[in-house]
This record gives C-alpha cells, sequence and structure tokens, in this order.
C-alpha cells in the first residue's frame, strides 16, 4: 500500500501518475484542494490567494489543460503597479514611464550606477542587498524593497537571494530605459499570458485529478508516522501500513510528526520559516469595475501588497452582476497585523486609490487567513531542508509540493514534483532508480 499524505495539486498528482497501484490519500481539511481551493462569497467567487496557471513545462499543461473539464481560458496577464499616486504596468522597473519626473530620474541614475558595478566582487549576501546591487537604489527604494518587506513580512537581510532569479522580472538595462522614455509594454517574463479554468475557480483546474482518484481520498489527519513500523497513525487511532510514504504535509509538521527522527532533524526543522496571509474579500454590488487582474502596491500606507481582481479571471466570472476584489495582507511576528475592521481598511484604501467609487457598495465581506502562505528562505533554509529531504528519503518517505519540500513554487512545479515522486516509487518498486 502507497499512503499520500495530502490531496493538493503534489499530493493529486502523486496518485494519478500512480496508476492502478494501490494507494490511499489522507486529506484533513473537509475539501481537497490544498491552497489551490476555491470559495463563493455573496455570488463571487475567490482562491485561496491569487492564483493563474502558467507553466514552462509543457508536459504539464498539456496534463492539466487534458484533464481540466471546464476547459481551459487563456489570455493576457493585466497586471499593474499603483506607485506614486499612480498606475504603471507590472513589472514596476520596465514600466517607469508615467511616474513623476524625479521618480523616473532618480531609478534610471540608480540604474546606471548598478551597471557600472558589474561584475560584482562578491555575491549579495541577501534580498535587500541582492535588490540594491541588480537595480539600483532608486527602483529599490521607489518600489522593490517596500514591496519586498510587504509581501514577506520579514526583514530583507533575513531573507537569502538564491531564488530570485525564478521568481522576479530581471529585465536588462536596456528595457529598462526604453519602459522609462516610452509607454512600451515589456511582457518578456513566463506568466504574460496566463491560464484558468474556462467557468468557475481556480479549483476546477485539478477536479480532473481528484475524478481520477475518486473514492480512494480519505478523510483523516495524520496525527503520527512511524518509518520504523511502516505505519501512519490517523486521528481517532487508527493505524495504516505503508510500504511508499508520500508526504506533502509542511516539512516542519512531518518532523514534529514523525517517531524516531534525530535532534538533528528538529534543529534542522527549527530553521525554516514562513509567513501568513490575511485575504480580504470584497464583493460590489456592480459589475466590470476594472480590467485590471492583479494590483500591486508598495506604499506603507495601504494594507495590502497585491490585490486580485478574479472576476476578470475568465468570461464567466465576468458576466457576473457583481464584482469580486481579494486584497492580500502578508503578515507575520515580524509584521503584525490586527484583522480586526480590515475590510474598512482595503474598502478605504481602494477608494483612495480609484479603484472604488465613493458610491459603490460592498454586498459582502470577509477575512480568510491562510497560516502558510509562502515558505521564506533564509541562509540557513537550503541545509535544513536538504537534510530532512534526505533523511525522510532514506526512511522511504517522499516529500512533494510547496511546504512539503518548502519551496517556493506555485502548483505547476507542484504537479511534477508530484509525478516525480509517484515515478521514484514505481522505479523502486520495479527494482530500478529514476534521476
Amino acid at each position: 500500500m502507497i499512503v499520500i499524505i495530502g490531496a493538493g495539486p503534489a499530493g493529486l498528482s502523486a496518485a494519478y501518475h500512480l496508476g492502478d497501484e494501490e494507494y490511499t490519500v489522507l486529506e484533513s481539511e473537509a475539501e481537497p484542494g490544498g491552497l489551490c481551493r476555491s470559495f463563493d462569497l455573496g455570488g463571487a467567487t475567490f482562491d485561496l490567494g491569487g492564483h493563474a496557471f502558467f507553466t514552462k513545462h509543457d508536459d504539464v499543461r498539456e496534463l492539466v489543460e487534458q484533464l481540466c473539464e471546464p476547459g481551459v481560458y487563456a489570455q493576457p496577464r493585466e497586471a499593474w503597479v499603483h506607485s506614486h499616486d499612480t498606475f504603471v504596468r507590472y513589472p514596476f522597473q520596465s514600466h517607469l514611464h508615467g511616474l513623476p519626473s524625479e521618480v523616473v530620474e532618480e531609478c534610471l541614475v540608480g540604474l546606471y550606477e548598478a551597471a557600472r558595478r558589474q561584475p560584482l566582487a562578491a555575491p549579495p549576501a541577501n534580498l535587500r542587498e541582492w535588490i540594491e546591487l541588480t537595480f539600483g537604489p532608486g527602483i529599490a527604494a521607489r518600489f522593490l524593497l517596500p514591496y519586498n518587506e510587504k509581501l514577506w513580512a520579514f526583514p530583507l537581510t533575513e531573507i537569502a537571494p538564491g531564488w530570485t532569479s525564478n521568481r522576479v522580472v530581471t529585465p536588462d538595462v536596456a528595457a529598462i530605459v526604453g519602459g522609462a522614455l516610452r509607454p512600451d509594454r515589456f511582457s518578456d517574463f513566463p506568466n504574460a499570458v496566463v491560464r484558468y479554468p474556462a467557468t468557475g475557480g481556480f479549483a476546477n483546474l485539478y477536479q480532473g485529478f481528484l475524478r481520477t482518484v475518486g473514492d480512494r481520498i480519505r478523510r483523516h489527519d495524520v496525527v503520527e508516522v512511524r518509518p520504523g513500523e511502516s505505519t501512519v497513525r490517523v486521528e481517532g487511532g487508527a493505524t495504516i501500513d505503508y510500504d511508499h510514504l508520500v508526504s506533502t504535509m509542511p516539512l516542519d509538521e512531518l518532523v514534529r510528526r514523525t517517531d524516531g527522527l534525530d535532534d538533528c532533524c528538529r534543529d534542522a526543522a527549527a530553521e525554516l520559516r514562513h509567513n501568513s496571509l490575511h485575504l480580504v474579500n470584497l464583493v460590489f454590488d456592480r459589475p466590470a469595475m476594472t480590467e485590471m487582474q492583479r494590483v500591486y502596491c508598495a506604499d506603507p500606507d495601504i494594507p495590502f501588497h497585491k490585490l486580485v481582481l478574479n472576476s476578470n479571471s475568465n468570461p464567466e466570472l465576468r458576466a457576473r452582476p457583481c464584482f469580486g476584489i481579494q486584497a492580500e495582507v502578508s503578515f507575520s511576528a515580524h509584521k503584525r497585523v490586527d484583522p480586526e475592521g480590515l475590510p474598512d481598511r482595503v474598502l478605504a484604501a481602494l477608494r483612495r486609490i480609484g479603484i472604488a467609487g465613493a458610491d459603490d457598495r460592498v454586498s459582502a465581506a470577509s477575512v480568510v487567513t491562510v497560516p502558510r502562505a509562502y515558505p521564506v528562505q533564509t541562509p540557513g533554509t537550503v541545509e535544513a531542508r536538504g537534510h530532512l529531504l534526505e533523511e525522510f528519503r532514506r526512511r522511504r518517505i517522499h516529500c512533494a509540493g510547496r511546504f512539503g519540500e518548502w519551496l517556493y513554487i506555485n502548483s505547476d512545479d507542484a504537479v511534477l514534483r508530484g509525478r516525480v515522486r509517484a515515478e521514484e516509487i514505481l522505479a523502486d518498486r520495479a527494482g530500478g532508480s529514476v534521476d
């Protein structure tokens, strides 16, 4: 028996790719989907954070599109930045045109200074240094530093920079200068075109995986893993035997619930960091408030770092008589956020930046808290996660997913990593190996 802990994209992908093997999926939540779940409020549909599908893996895209029963809708990503009382296109560093002239000048002079320093004598030690050395002090101070401070809710000097090449758009100097002189649209980044289910919320993208798993998903919270006995104990006391275990459970939680680990594993788990999100969901009783899909904001006086205008994610949502806006507000021990009154503060900010008018009425509102939103990559993360993953692999426990592997990845990579875990198990059963 193969046991899979967690029915998010990684767990569902592992199950799908195991084919006819005997397996069971254990899910602690009432609804499968992990961080890719959706919910309805006041006639609008929201996701657990801003979701849109894009990938550099053609085979993953083809599989997801094949299994998505409603079909997949693709469109250019209408992402914007609100900065210095105006809107410019995302990413900020490529669309300086339209900002106040003194801001543009400061950004370009700083960019020139950064370019003159290349190549660097030593690599940047943290995210703050990487931003300043890559883009210069102007772009750093005017947007990228305050935005990332809001997003991560951690001191940027404590965040390692090794992941940035895959997540932060880094145009060349010519593209930045061109975007300052002309109202160009820079689109040389992976999610310039995004996909979403043709109807409903993002959760529909993974319903096809659920159909293949069928009744092999069981509602259970795993309370203990015993590698020495190859068993998992679930809430209520029942024990399930396994010969291979796939875990998408957060890595630190897996350490806490696994019997027989050395102290070095507990110490490694203590190195892992993450932030959390309050998702403020507002439903307005009119449609088509804006064509924007995302808005990013670095202003410290505005509570959110990102707006998700999910009503523009597909034509079916766009045609509804209401309009849903979700504000992401990060928090951590370094940045406390009181959820009390947060919808009113978000609404005031929407009116301030001009997305909502004084007469626009909110017909429904809620705050949904996501305790684990993004793994934060500190200097100790790489060694800690590497040690833990190897220790679990030796015990025939295969970890997968964003928090299962403690990596800042999207659902496409979660699908890919779930497939790889399944292939490892199949190869092991066949007496082979997978690179």
